[in-house]
């Protein structure tokens, strides 16, 4: 049900902004081309689908940590995916509002998303189905990630 809410509530910031950014015509910077807002689309997605894949994997058995523990490791994973999410939403409101959105706010993404990078490199497991939400969430943070560097490149 949690999972599915902050999939629910990520996917909603994405059709909330879109519907606003055409009603109030924001700068060209604002509003980017189509790549910019497609990437924008895929950040939110992939983080949205991110969380609820973290909050799978703080109830999976058989998790390995290599350096630290594996409580530490969730732990990271679920602040950085939460960080970087609420950044991603002060981004949108910003966006939303016709303001620009601070650069410290990219920074926080991107500190966050490298946070979650560790932790997904720290963990391992033998357990199939554990295997699999691990292997699931690596994929969504790769692509949490490419969306990320897209925004970076293509809205300017």
């Amino acid at each position: 049900m949690v999972q599915l809410r902050n999939l629910f509530t990520y996917a909603a910031s994405a059709v909330l902004m879109a519907s606003q950014l055409a009603a109030a015509a924001p700068s060209r910077r604002q509003l980017g081309d189509l790549q910019c807002n497609i990437d924008r689309a895929e950040i939110v997605f992939n983080v949205g689908q991110l969380s609820s894949t973290v909050a799978s994997l703080a109830n999976a058995t058989g998790l390995v940590s290599a350096n630290s523990t594996v409580d530490a490791d969730v732990d990271a994973l679920q602040k950085g995916v939460d960080g970087a999410g609420g950044a991603i939403k002060q981004i949108l409101v910003a966006l939303i509002n016709g303001d620009k959105a601070s650069p410290d706010l990219r920074d926080q993404v991107g500190g966050n998303l490298t946070d979650v990078s560790l932790a997904l490199a720290d963990l391992s497991s033998n357990d199939t189905d554990t295997s699999a939400i691990l292997d699931a969430a690596n994929t969504q943070f790769t692509n949490a990630a490419l969306a990320a560097n897209g925004v970076v490149t293509n809205c300017k």
